[in-house]
């Protein structure tokens, strides 16, 4: 157990100010305070006031690149926003912007802003702060990345450095930088096993396929967390690993007999529960093993209450996965689906709308409980275990409020930034040269060909953008054609390039894994070894996926971050040696170059026109 839930804390004290302050509570306050919803960008709208002020909502899960509204892309888009409201019910106000990346925000100035809604939280009687919760995983699944923030690799990469201990400091690192800002929830790490190479949604996000491997490197990762002063939340409980289906499209299955769940999928969550682990997520998907009902998960009593609290005896805090994923959304709808989660045995909502389903559903959990569906006694359970996590945090000490002007100052320290480039070194692979094409040489002329991520997921300021494999390589050569792509090349993409490719001594391309969208260049990079022209691949992901077959020269650096592109450069150029400890113990290293290719993607964003998304997605 580390220092942060110790119970440094007198635990006689802490439950008489629980108790106290749960008994001060109405029923509307207990409900609100199982919901987190959604903030994106940076203004604090009447939206967001008004849900912590009329729905009482216990926190809130950021995404500071994105602002989102009623007009955005939610996975529940085909849903009928029909409801029975109580009589004189009124409604929540909604925004009604156009979705897209949001405007730039300093640490200090985002600071500020959650702090505002804080200040909000604390007026309200009685006053309890809010938790703020936000996804950093690593690679391309981060929140902020604004104002030069030292970011990490994949889970996977993590495990790739083949060190604990420098796991434990990276995410330590992440920790620090985030709660300075304000953050005191993180929605990671990823605990599943992943098995199946073609897995859409999980792939380079676990820290490998071999559930003791996870087991380590993930305790590594919670202590760290916790030590720069996070909450962790382990996900997607009991597991999403093994599978070809994205959970926010369809409803995945977890396969297999109790003997085989309990060997693969719980061993990694049995390790960090006896480790101190302080919140789990619910997956979307379906356990036969654990509820022969194939109830989904989030919804199920046997696998919320029956397997997590029961028989693995966790005593933490339950949240679900988006609500609104297309997995639960079909089969209840929005409001129904986060009454049942609560009623199953979870304690917090994560209901990442903001539009009226989130008056829907907090309407619904309240009718629930008035019904008798929820006792009162499983309500104040859940919100008691809620206002413990806030407690032992120490967000009561202050109530949420931070130092606004110094919430930048972990994003600076010398120190960070140093272990950032180490982390990014130590993970860097290269898979295979089989004709020997590295290191280039300087009068090498280079055509760097680089997929565009969409603004917002990329980072668009100057320390982190979707152009920072060009510079990168720019800063080691200046005989480079600068080029990019969409995330899967066009055909005008295609089409412009093939002018100049014959000008050019050797072509170095990203071919990123990204889970919004599957089909990256791998089209692309057939079509130019095909032509006959030396071509480097640099990817995020070792699977074939990433990986392609055909190339004779690939470089797996398990991050789209900046420090993992200056990496993959110095590597090509001869600087840096490859580094990177292969963990994956069900999927051969791949050596040499094959012209077979197996690779098939099921579910999710399937392979058609640019597969491009044209807005943040939330």
């Amino acid at each position: 157990m580390t220092k942060l839930y110790d119970n440094n804390k007198d635990p006689k004290k802490r439950e008489a100010f629980i108790n106290d302050l749960l008994s001060k509570m109405s029923l509307d306050q207990k409900v609100g305070q199982c919901f987190t919803i959604h903030w994106g960008g940076s203004m604090v709208t009447p939206y967001v006031m008004e849900a912590v002020e009329r729905l009482h909502i216990g926190g809130i899960r950021v995404t500071p690149f994105g602002q989102n509204s009623r007009r955005g892309q939610h996975y529940h888009q085909s849903l009928n926003y029909d409801y029975d409201y109580p009589k004189d019910y009124k409604k929540i106000k909604q925004n009604l912007f156009i979705p897209g990346p949001a405007v730039y925000v300093s640490p200090e100035q985002y600071a500020e802003r959650l702090n505002q809604l804080q200040a909000l939280a604390a007026n309200r009687n009685p006053g309890v702060p809010l938790h703020v919760s936000i996804d950093q995983e690593g690679d391309i699944s981060r929140d902020f990345s604004f104002a030069g923030i030292n970011l990490f690799p994949s889970a996977m990469g993590l495990t790739s450095t083949g060190d604990p201990q420098l796991v434990y400091e990276a995410c330590k690192a992440v920790a620090l930088q985030l709660s300075a800002i304000g953050v005191t929830n993180l929605h990671s790490p990823v605990l599943d096993v992943n098995i199946n190479p073609n897995n859409p949604e999980i792939n380079i996000r676990a820290y490998g396929d071999d559930p003791d491997i996870i087991a380590e490197y993930a305790l590594a990762s919670i202590k760290g967390y916790m030590d720069g002063g996070l909450v962790p939340t382990a996900k997607h409980f009991p597991g999403r690993g093994d599978s070809d289906i994205d959970a926010h499209y369809a409803v995945p299955n977890v396969p297999g007999d109790w003997d085989r769940l309990d060997a693969v999928e719980l061993r990694p969550y049995r390790a960090l529960i006896e480790g101190g682990l302080p919140s789990v997520m619910l997956a979307h998907t379906t356990v036969p093993a654990a509820d022969p009902s194939m109830q989904i998960s989030t919804v199920s009593p046997e696998i919320v209450t029956g397997l997590l609290r029961e028989r693995l005896g966790f005593e933490g805090v339950i949240t679900t996965d988006s609500i609104t994923m297309g997995a639960l959304m079909e089969k209840y709808g929005v409001a129904k689906s986060c009454a049942l989660a609560l009623k199953a045995g979870c304690d917090l909502i994560l209901n990442k709308v903001e539009d009226e389903f989130r008056d829907q559903a907090w309407i619904e959990t309240k009718r629930f409980v008035e019904d008798g569906e929820i006792s009162e006694e499983q309500l104040n359970a859940s919100v008691k275990r809620v206002l413990t996590m806030k407690y032992n945090l120490g967000q009561f000490d202050k109530m949420g409020q931070v130092d606004a002007a110094q919430a930048g100052a972990p994003i600076r320290d010398q120190r960070l930034i140093k272990l950032s480039t180490t982390v990014a070194e130590k993970c860097c692979t290269l898979l295979r040269d089989t004709e020997s094409l590295l290191p280039l040489r300087p009068e090498q002329t280079v055509m760097v060909i680089e997929q565009q991520v969409l603004d917002g997921y990329s980072g668009f300021d100057v320390f982190c953008n979707n152009k920072c494999f060009n510079q990168a390589m720019v800063e080691q050569s200046k005989n480079i054609y600068c080029v990019d792509t969409k995330f899967k090349a066009t055909q005008e993409d295609t089409d412009f390039l093939m002018n100049y490719v014959d000008e050019v001594d050797v072509i170095v391309a990203t071919n990123y894994y990204w889970r919004l969208c599957p089909a990256n260049n791998t089209a692309l990079i057939r079509q130019l070894i095909a032509k006959g022209k030396k071509v480097i691949v640099v990817t995020n992901c070792p699977y074939e996926l990433g990986a392609v077959p055909e190339a004779v020269t690939v470089i797996c650096n398990y991050s789209v971050t900046p420090e993992s592109l200056k990496a993959a450069a110095r590597m090509i150029y001869g600087k840096l040696d490859s580094q990177g400890t292969w963990m994956l113990k069900h999927y051969a290293k791949p050596t040499e170059a094959n012209m077979e290719s197996t690779y098939e993607i099921k579910g999710g964003i399937t392979d058609s026109g640019d597969n491009e998304i044209d807005q943040v997605v939330f």
